[in-house]
């Protein structure tokens, strides 16, 4: 995460492209496994990267660019060197072959791009993500978490981030009562078909790694010959 302050990102060609598709990857309604993060968070000189016309289209057609580069995220490209290598590396150790670019959507809690650490500016996070901006990114999200045909993974804080939202909302209705006491932080813990894990940024294991990988393959698998 970069050292700016947290704030909606001041980039009008960034917004311009999460106007238009506010998803990562495959068009979520479709793909058959979510990866649901908090933020889209951004280098605040991202448009300015060497790597910029590599972000303008991976966000304007993510599938078409995991096949074409081999790469899930820009992030992974060797021209860049920034915040958030970490995370995608972590992805990248999934080992998913290009071949799943259909099947596999990022998304995110708060739908428009953002720069700076989110936990430096709580009540500024908190206003954004219950803003009439998010609001139909949170119902739409709400929407996918109710289709049992998807595969689901949580990072574990969004558990009371999303119980929040439920509170001042009354979207996230199936997970109001989820237990946290019954689950383990490092572990992968399966609810229905939804996954809580540790934050691919936070040191998650190569275990809980290794089993996201195979319940997405399985999962893909199985779709498939359906």
């Amino acid at each position: 995460m970069s050292n700016n302050i947290f704030q909606k990102h001041p980039s009008s060609s960034l917004i311009e492209l999460y106007r238009r598709k506010n998803y990562q990857g495959a068009n979520p309604f479709d793909a058959k496994v979510l990866f649901v993060g908090k933020d889209p968070n951004w280098d605040i000189n991202i448009d300015v990267s060497p790597i910029f016309d590599l972000v303008s289209d991976y966000l304007t057609d993510g599938v078409q660019f995991w096949q074409k580069h081999n790469i899930h995220h820009p992030f992974l490209h060797p021209q860049y060197g920034k915040e958030g290598q970490k995370y995608h590396n972590a992805i990248a150790r999934l080992s998913f072959g290009n071949e799943l670019a259909d099947k596999i959507s990022f998304v995110e809690i708060i739908g428009f791009p953002t720069t700076g650490a989110s936990s430096k500016k709580p009540k500024l996070f908190n206003d954004y993500l219950l803003s009439e901006e998010n609001r139909n990114n949170l119902i739409d999200l709400d929407h996918l978490f109710q289709d049992d045909n998807k595969l689901i993974f949580l990072y574990w804080g969004s558990i009371d981030l999303l119980k929040f939202i439920n509170k001042k909302t009354g979207l996230f209705e199936r997970l109001k009562n989820i237990d946290k006491s019954k689950l383990v932080r490092t572990y992968l813990n399966k609810v229905g078909n939804i996954y809580f894990h540790k934050h691919f940024s936070m040191g998650i294991s190569p275990d809980t790694l290794m089993k996201i990988s195979k319940e997405v393959k399985l999962h893909v698998s199985h779709t498939i010959c359906l």
